[in-house]
């Protein structure tokens, strides 16, 4: 294949830079500009680093040199990458000068890309590879981190040669009927897409815990104007974010805060204060909460512990009483006036109790039950995926029952194609750009 550079590198200056080459030509665009003593094409020795001089055009850059032949590589194709000084000019001069001596430019993952199409990596291997790169929390990277290692593209490997097995003796029943009795090969494949229905099944139970692991436990703050709900978040994210005054209905739009706590995202969002107001504005924040209420995984409700509960305070009880919901009783710091069996008492002012909180959130979230041996679904293709093989193993189940050995293997080699789109085998060649589109320069 033609061969293609890029810094694989960040841009700006650092202790060291990298440029990379994949493709037949690597060798000898890299001896036309590479020198070091007694060092020929010949006898480089692979995955050796080598000191020497690279050619600029009125200048020489002592730097580091490695070639790694294929297909032990990362492309499967002849690898040069070269260790300089790192400066970004330095860097970006190395690289045109690469460009004419033959290279083309790399694209957007186009290394990762060709990784991919000589078999060193499977589509959902790439994906994870983008996940660890956009991690955020440890638990994304221990996630992705299973997904990198193999571990879906393991068991879509399995589900389909299970599936290929058994389309095998159909399709021995349909051409030589004298071998092989067509219903009982039928009905071998209806047992084995209810097996494989249930692996499946198994994969996609796992895409809720997926979610918060990925995308963190999103955490609606509510409460009656003046409670302190601004203060809350303050003390939770560790940081003054949102406004806080004695003026009631200060906040009156949404603000979203994220935290790391115990390797998990958690997703804080402050809430307008719900009363009945005739202010347009403060109405329409009244009614974005109301909807955060309903699209959050918990919601803290935050009560003032110096008052009594009101009218108002109860409607914000009966708003949550189908939601996963923590009583905040705020203000512990004046003399508490109202008490609820398991909730929290805290003092935004002083800070007080403000780790138990983000505690009983990680418990209600159930995020510290995580078993990270196991593997779980973070990717929303993936997902989707999965959930269309189930409609396509239910229906290849259903055309089982017609008793026609032709349409079910048509309907079950269906459901094979759909597993594939997974690790890349059966998937559109835009898709498959478009994902590899995702990953940064370099890379």
């Amino acid at each position: 294949m033609k061969t293609i550079a890029q810094i694989s590198t960040p841009l700006g200056s650092g202790g060291i830079a990298i440029i990379r080459m994949s493709g037949d030509d690597v060798k000898k665009i890299a001896f036309d500009v590479f020198h070091a003593k007694n060092l020929t094409s010949q006898n480089i020795e692979p995955r050796k680093l080598y000191l020497g001089k690279f050619s600029l055009e009125n200048a020489t850059e002592r730097c580091m040199m490695v070639y790694f032949k294929e297909p032990f590589s990362f492309t499967g194709e002849d690898v040069v990458e070269f260790q300089i000084h790192g400066g970004e000019y330095l860097a970006t001069k190395i690289l045109e000068v690469l460009v004419n001596k033959g290279c083309s430019l790399a694209e957007n993952g186009e290394f990762s890309k060709r990784a991919f199409i000589n078999g060193k990596m499977t589509l959902d291997e790439a994906e994870a590879t983008i996940d660890m790169i956009n991690a955020t929390s440890d638990a994304e990277i221990k996630a992705s981190s299973m997904l990198a290692n193999g571990k879906l593209n393991n068991k879509i490997v399995e589900i389909q040669n299970e599936i290929k097995d058994c389309l095998v003796d159909l399709e021995v029943s349909i051409d030589y009927p004298e071998h092989n009795d067509e219903l009982t090969s039928i009905e071998k494949v209806k047992e084995v897409l209810k097996n494989s229905r249930q692996k499946i099944q198994q994969l996609i139970n796992t895409c809720a815990t997926g979610e918060k692991i990925k995308f963190g436990i999103n955490v609606a703050i509510i409460g009656k104007p003046n409670v302190g709900k601004s203060s809350l978040l303050n003390c939770l994210i560790g940081e003054d974010r949102a406004i806080v005054t004695d003026i009631k209905g200060t906040t009156r739009d949404i603000l979203k805060e994220t935290i790391n706590y115990k390797g998990f995202k958690i997703n804080f969002i402050d809430t307008a204060g719900i009363r009945e107001s005739e202010d347009v504005v403060e109405k329409i924040g009244v009614e974005k909460s109301k909807q955060c209420i309903e699209q959050s995984d918990i919601v803290l409700c935050v009560l003032d512990a110096s008052e009594d509960i009101d009218d108002e305070d109860k409607k914000l009880m009966e708003l949550t009483k189908n939601k996963n919901v923590i009583f905040v009783l705020n203000k512990i710091d004046k003399n508490i006036k109202t008490k609820i069996n398991n909730a929290i008492y805290v003092s935004a002012d002083n800070s007080t109790n403000i780790e138990m909180i983000k505690d009983k959130i990680i418990e209600m979230a159930r995020v510290n039950k995580v078993d990270f041996s196991q593997l779980y679904i973070t990717n929303e293709r993936h997902k989707e995926i999965l959930k269309q093989a189930i409609v396509d193993i239910d229906n290849a189940i259903e055309s089982t029952n017609l008793k026609t050995a032709d349409i079910v293997d048509m309907e079950t080699k269906r459901v094979w194609s759909t597993l594939g789109k997974i690790t890349g085998e059966s998937e559109t060649e835009s898709i498959i750009d478009n994902i590899f589109s995702k990953f940064c320069l370099g890379k």
